[in-house]
């Protein structure tokens, strides 16, 4: 047991020298508001849900008093819609309406409170909704570049802590040059700013990729970048075939694991978006599938909802700090998954195991089938958790937060429909 752990430890040391090398060693937890707020610009008749600097100023109050803070949640990103017109001297700048005290004055209420400050661009001439893009120059050109530093020089002038930077429009057969080069100028300002890109994205949707990850440059990706984008906006919905339902994500890292798993490093995350708990497309029960599946991936649990109005229920879970250890556990492995059974035509029970830190391999073990399948008989062997077959286990119930003591070589458990439970588990 002592020779596995040492290797795996040795395997994530290794993997975090390849990382982006600008000090971050856990994926970030907070709030995001694209797919909660989207795009809206009209505080007129949408006052409470425009991208205003009051937005983000009583999302950061939420997170306080909500208890969300101490738990990590602790970033505060806005995404696209945000921006005005660069300003006389070609200078990026909020829109002066919807953030009047300025993007400094907004970073510093957040981190007043402890929080942290994100941002959003584009590594193209314009973002997604048209605001002004950073342009990232593919050769070295002195005026594009120059601009360049003006624009992260700009953006670490306002206390910027994060940034997502999306790929709407440019060439994506220049993001080979752009994306890590955005990376160095944000290293250049010496402030530490983690990266998102949604670099991968663009490869997989594209018809060179096929739908597949072969096309995708995911060694220079994991160097570039603290955490990309690998899937579709994620949509507040269950499932929609072609689309981003929360099930369509969770098939497609089941489809696409081995290579998930195999780029996962410290300081570099794959990022399935946004947690929804709390909105109104998700049952309790999938929000609650959600939010353990993507700590299984060691992902980014970024909230995007409102948060006065998530149930008490799933807030605990949220704050579930059993839950959130395992997602940021020191080595950042992502799950392993495999099908454990047919729970109706088109669905499948599903085990999932990542060996932690301490030893331990997290277990979740989900019945994805729909409301009217059938339960699901599960049994867990100590051999697929990777200990000897005849290990004895000794069990804790994550979600439950109890101790189910030293159960044999195996242990079992019914799960109904939309049903997952998490255990951690230590091998005697």
């Amino acid at each position: 047991e002592l020779v596995i752990m040492q290797t795996w430890v040795l395997l994530a040391m290794c993997a975090c020298a390849a990382a982006l090398d600008n000090g971050f060693t856990a994926s970030p937890m907070g709030w995001m508001s694209w797919e909660h707020n989207g795009c809206q610009r009209d505080c007129t008749n949408f006052p409470d849900t425009c991208i205003s600097e009051w937005l983000y100023q009583r999302v950061a109050d939420d997170l306080v008093q909500y208890g969300y803070r101490e738990q990590g949640y602790t970033y505060v990103n806005i995404d696209d819609c945000y921006l005005g017109p660069r300003d006389a001297e070609g200078n990026l700048q909020a829109d002066p309406a919807r953030f009047p005290s300025g993007m400094k004055a907004l970073g510093d209420y957040l981190h007043a409170r402890g929080l942290k400050f994100g941002v959003y661009n584009d590594i193209g001439s314009s973002t997604c909704a048209g605001d002004p893009g950073l342009n990232v120059s593919a050769v070295n050109d002195p005026v594009a570049d120059a601009q360049l530093k003006r624009d992260v020089d700009t953006l670490a002038s306002w206390g910027v802590d994060s940034i997502k930077i999306d790929g709407c429009a440019a060439d994506k057969d220049t993001f080979n040059v752009t994306y890590p080069k955005l990376g160095q100028y944000l290293n250049g300002t010496g402030r530490p700013i983690f990266y998102t890109c949604s670099w991968p994205v663009y490869f997989l949707l594209s018809d060179a990729c096929n739908g597949t990850f072969s096309c995708v440059p995911w060694d220079l990706i994991a160097k570039s970048c603290n955490s990309w984008r690998t899937y579709k906006d994620i949509m507040d919905i269950w499932n929609l075939p072609d689309h981003a339902g929360v099930l369509n994500i969770i098939n497609f890292w089941s489809t696409n694991n081995a290579s998930l798993t195999a780029i996962q490093r410290v300081g570099a995350y794959s990022d399935p978006d946004m947690i929804l708990a709390g909105n109104p497309g998700l049952s309790e029960a999938q929000a609650r599938i959600q939010f353990v599946m993507w700590a299984m991936w060691s992902a980014p649990l970024m909230m995007s909802n409102n948060l006065a109005r998530v149930p008490d229920s799933l807030r605990a879970v949220l704050q579930n700090d059993e839950i959130i250890a395992i997602d940021q556990d020191r080595l950042a492995l992502s799950a392993t998954g495999t099908n454990i059974g047919q729970v109706e035509l088109n669905s499948v029970a599903q085990l999932w195991t990542k060996r932690l830190a301490n030893g331990q391999v997290a277990a979740a073990v989900v019945n994805l089938g729909s409301f009217d399948g059938n339960p699901f008989n599960a049994t867990i062997t100590a051999a697929q958790l990777g200990f000897a077959p005849a290990a004895r286990l000794s069990v804790r119930d994550v979600l439950a937060r109890e101790s189910l003591g030293v159960v044999g070589s195996q242990f079992s458990m019914i799960l109904y429909p939309y049903d997952i439970r998490l255990f951690r588990v230590t091998g005697l």
